[in-house]
């Protein structure tokens, strides 16, 4: 139920803010959390504020002066104990090009029994491994992209105008190069998993070619960079040149 400007999400004021505090502390810590839509908008809210905190503290040259604020609203003890340094050597400056929409929500199907809205929430721009290699969670979205650009070069042999708009906006604070080296990271796991995986015969299923994967690259690139976005206008409506004053 939502009564003012918050959702009370049928919960006492102690035990909502509980929620929405660990919901907060685990995001950041994971990258990504899936609950009911409801407490995840209310997350998200919650979740902006703070890194527009912790990105006031980075800009005005004095961190500290911001922590004693983060330390209440998240919980940073146990595996949390060094969330304060990640906030602010990796998740905060990694959007000091961006105003707000730090994270996203992804629609999932309602949960089975009693039929509740369920989504995604996480961090939009995140890394898809570490330093070492390793896959992350998150950035669930750059993931279906893949699968996305996979299925339609094989199908069609391009991408569809609504998918590659989708890939520029995933361009927001990483270099195109950087974006096609995470796509490729993806596009080798997803095709090792199918390998690995599967009950049918091995001859049956594509194997990652790096010589391939370079061309699926490549035409991905270049239908980003050759991509011209379409002037809506209305049905019916002409745009007409204003007459020359004589």
């Amino acid at each position: 139920m939502t009564r003012g400007l918050a959702r009370h999400l049928s919960r006492t004021k102690p035990h909502r803010d509980a929620l929405i505090r660990n919901m907060a502390t685990q995001l950041l810590q994971h990258g990504t959390i899936s609950s009911t839509t409801p407490k995840l908008k209310e997350t998200q809210r919650y979740v902006e504020r703070i890194i527009t905190i912790a990105k006031n503290g980075i800009q005005n040259g004095n961190p500290s002066s911001s922590v004693p604020e983060l330390q209440s609203r998240l919980y940073l003890s146990g595996d949390n104990s060094k969330l304060l340094k990640k906030l602010f050597d990796e998740i905060a400056p990694r959007y000091t090009a961006r105003n707000g929409g730090y994270t996203r929500v992804m629609k999932l199907e309602p949960r089975l029994g009693d039929r509740a809205p369920q989504a995604i929430l996480e961090l939009v721009d995140a890394p898809v491994q570490n330093e070492d290699g390793q896959l992350l969670k998150g950035n669930l979205k750059l993931w279906l992209l893949t699968k996305t650009c996979m299925q339609q070069i094989e199908d069609a042999g391009q991408l569809a105008p609504k998918t590659v708009q989708n890939l520029k906006k995933m361009v927001h604070n990483k270099t195109l190069d950087q974006l096609l080296h995470e796509i490729g990271v993806i596009r080798k796991y997803i095709l090792e998993s199918q390998q690995q995986n599967s009950t049918t015969e091995v001859s049956e299923l594509p194997e990652f070619d790096e010589t391939l994967q370079q061309q699926f690259l490549a035409a991905v690139k270049d239908q980003i960079q050759n991509h011209t976005a379409e002037k809506k206008q209305p049905d019916g409506y002409v745009f007409r040149e204003r007459p020359t004053q004589g």
